[in-house]
């Protein structure tokens, strides 16, 4: 199965599946830079979307600017997406983009 783009909010995250697994790129903007991550869902998180959808992202993604906003990015960098998914997160969204 291909990676695809599931939800979208536009300039602050995306979410991608890939057979059972979910991803999330996750645009931080804190004064004039924008830092961008590639996060593995855990578990949890995935159920949480199974059950609660987009909301759970959402909701999601607002914890982790909190978290940056106080210096804490433990949360980010304890679940990086590896080299070769943040490449095909970056083909599926250039796809998107250019379709």
């Amino acid at each position: 199965m291909s990676m695809k783009i599931i939800e979208l909010e536009p300039h602050f995250w995306e979410l991608y599946q890939e057979s059972e697994q979910l991803y999330l790129a996750i645009a931080i903007d804190v004064s004039s830079v924008v830092s961008c991550w590639d996060l593995v869902l855990t578990q949890m998180e995935i159920e949480a979307y199974q059950n609660f959808g987009r909301n759970s992202i959402d909701q999601l993604a607002k914890k982790l600017v909190k978290e940056v906003f106080r210096g804490n990015f433990s949360n980010l960098e304890n679940r990086p997406a590896s080299a070769a998914e943040k490449q095909t997160m970056q083909v599926t969204f250039k796809n998107l983009r250019d379709s």
